[in-house]
């Protein structure tokens, strides 16, 4: 990768080495006689000219390193709930296949921000439920020309941030004589 007219080697996480971008070698950080070696100095072993980086050697890794993360950040989706932006993972969660229901949430932009939508209901029937969760504008809601949530779903768990677990159970319906 290429930064400040510098290719930056790199291993896994790990800025390296800067490489020349000319001769493709490694380059060294250039050190002047009887004085300690310059920072922002660097030198290809077959170049006449030094390099000379816009940063001190530990400043440009910590800005490549950024540059590096922002491109990785770019591709996120991020949901603001309650003032904590949280990164979405996938923008799809399909449901096991061998499942007799679905359960599909979907990320996507709308007129008002970031919506989240979860589908669910039996597989092969044309009835689901739908529920949206906007939380730029704090709304939970379901369509209404759907199934209601509750005749989808007999339980409803919550994870919270300290790991804790807590559950809602729909009453089993009582068989009548």
């Amino acid at each position: 990768m290429r930064f400040d007219n510098v290719l930056w080697e790199k291993i896994g996480n790990k800025i390296l080495d800067p490489i020349c971008p000319i001769h493709r070698m490694k380059m060294d950080q250039w050190i002047i006689e009887g004085q300690e070696k310059d920072e922002n100095l660097l030198k290809c072993p077959d170049c006449e000219d030094m390099l000379e980086l816009p940063r001190t050697w530990d400043d440009e890794v910590e800005y490549i390193e950024r540059k590096l993360n922002s491109k990785d950040y770019k591709h996120l989706k991020i949901l603001n709930l309650d003032d904590e932006q949280i990164p979405v993972a996938e923008d799809e969660v399909p449901s096991p296949k061998d499942s007799k229901y679905f359960v599909v949430a979907r990320l996507m932009k709308s007129k008002v921000g970031l919506r989240l939508v979860v589908y669910a209901g039996e597989k092969g029937a044309k009835k689901k439920t739908q529920i949206f969760v906007e939380p730029q504008i704090k709304r939970l809601a379901f369509d209404q020309k759907d199934m209601h949530p509750s005749e989808v779903f007999t339980m409803l768990e919550a994870t919270f941030e300290d790991g804790s677990k807590q559950s809602i159970q729909k009453p089993k319906a009582q068989k009548t004589k």
